[in-house]
Parts: structure tokens; sequence; C-alpha cells
């Protein structure tokens, strides 16, 4: 038979139900804050995700800037080119020596 003594020693070595009610109470209170945290993250990330795209949107209008001078560069060379060609022809109708 067991005696108060025994259940004395086993109410310190097991759990005892207001044990189980405290830690029960600490859990969900710990999720509660859990929750919050993981709420502010969120809206951290959300932000992130916000000036990220702000980003993006401004590199593609330096991506397209950077790409319509390139295009305007090329056609200014070929425009050059035919420039050139078209004084060489005229120095070389004329009989006109060109300096370097």
């Amino acid at each position: 038979m067991i005696t108060d003594t025994d259940i004395t020693r086993l109410t310190g070595v097991f759990a005892t139900k207001m044990d189980l009610t405290d830690v029960r109470t600490e859990l969900k209170e710990d999720i509660a804050d859990i929750h919050v945290e993981l709420g502010e993250m969120r809206d951290t990330i959300d932000t992130m995700a916000s000036a990220i795209g702000r980003i993006e949107n401004a590199l593609d209008g330096i991506a397209g800037a950077i790409q319509d001078q390139r295009t305007e560069n090329a056609a200014g060379a070929v425009h050059l080119a035919r420039h050139d060609r078209q004084i060489d022809a005229l120095a070389l109708a004329t009989h006109v020596t060109l300096p370097d």
C-alpha cells in the first residue's frame, strides 16, 4: 500500500496537475509571443519586398536608358562612317590630300 511518505516522494518526482497547468499557461504565452514576432517579421519582409520592387523599377529604367544610349551611339557611328566615306570620296574626286 502507498503511504503518505510515498505520495510526498512521488509528487517531488512527477509533475502534478498544478505543475502541468503552469506549463500549459507558459506555453500559451510563448506561442502568443511567437505569433506576435511572426507578424512583425511579415511586416518587415513586406517592407523589404516593397523596397526591392522600387529598386528593380529604378534598375529597369537605368537599363533602358543605357540601351537607348547604345542604340544612339551605334547610329552615330554609322552616320560618322558614312561621312568619312563621303569626305574621302570628295577628296579623291577633287584631288585633295587630307592630313591624318
